[in-house]
């Protein structure tokens, strides 16, 4: 994950040719250009001579302000020797004197390369930067909600809304976390919040519906099913839950509203039969669904 810069004296050929500490040792000092002095860090690297790296690194970087690659050894250098605290401390003060594009492809190399780890430490650092704090709490945000952990995702969460009460992404991500762990009062109040500003997100008719059947108030989730696209009703989960809602509602309701959908889905590969799926629609279904309503 080190990275080379094209260099005359400490090309990488020359960085893999050293095999050993006591003969690294002898380049101490040997490099003067920026880009041979990135590449002898990752020559100490390679040796475990740890200081020397990240002396190199920073002369490197002190010379290639405009350039991140050094900055990215130094924080890898760091990541790799659990000095969490050197390395906010470094991209503190990196991240203020560095442009935003910069900074941009700084990030875009962490992302690019899956350096997901050291994404974060750049993110929690960036968030101290005036103006991006939104941006980077939205990164870690989706980060921890990516890896399920749900407690700091949602303190992110909480401080985009804190500073940005009708941040789209934030309302977004809190609903579908809701839906997750099955809070369906949260998942009404995000989910109606973001009806109610016009700001649609993926699927938001299915989570207002799903939470208004579990609370058992089947009336307003065929009310929102309705309201979904015609795209977002031709998956499963949508049908059983609106097959779901109109049984617990009536038994005896029509269910086949849902056939246009369940065919378009058969078309695509769906192994279910019509039978399977909808078992009134068969005699012997309909007279199982009746022992069921009676008790028998």
């Amino acid at each position: 994950m080190f990275l080379y810069l094209p260099a005359t004296d400490y090309t990488r050929e020359k960085v893999d040719s050293v095999k050993s500490p006591w003969e690294a040792k002898n380049h101490r000092g040997k490099a003067i250009l920026a880009p041979d002095k990135n590449n002898l860090g990752i020559l100490f690297v390679h040796n475990s001579l740890i200081d020397d790296a990240e002396e190199e690194f920073l002369n490197a970087q002190k010379l290639l302000p405009n350039n991140p690659v050094p900055a990215l050894n130094l924080l890898r250098l760091y990541y790799l020797v659990d000095d969490i605290t050197e390395s906010k401390k470094f991209l503190g003060t990196y991240l203020k004197q560095s442009p935003a594009l910069e900074r941009k492809k700084f990030e875009n190399v962490l992302i690019e390369s899956n350096r997901e780890e050291e994404l974060v430490i750049f993110r929690d650092s960036l968030s101290n930067i005036p103006g991006q704090e939104l941006y980077a709490w939205e990164g870690l945000a989706e980060y921890f909600f990516a890896k399920q952990d749900w407690s700091k995702s949602y303190y992110y969460l909480e401080k985009i809304l804190q500073q940005s009460p009708f941040h789209k992404n934030a309302r977004g991500l809190m609903l579908k976390m809701a839906h997750i762990l099955e809070k369906w009062d949260d998942v009404l109040v995000f989910g109606t919040s973001l009806s109610g500003t016009g700001e649609r997100v993926p699927e938001l008719e299915y989570y207002i519906a799903h939470a208004y059947s579990e609370k058992k108030r089947y009336s307003e989730a065929l009310n929102w099913i309705q309201r979904a696209p015609e795209t977002e009703k031709e998956s499963l989960v949508f049908l059983e839950l609106w097959k779901h809602c109109l049984l617990s509602k009536n038994p005896k309701a029509d269910v086949s509203v849902l056939l246009p959908y369940f065919r378009k889905l058969r078309s695509k590969g769906l192994q279910f039969t019509e039978e399977e799926f909808f078992p009134t629609l068969t005699p012997e279904g309909k007279e199982s669904m009746d022992r069921i309503r009676h008790g028998r």
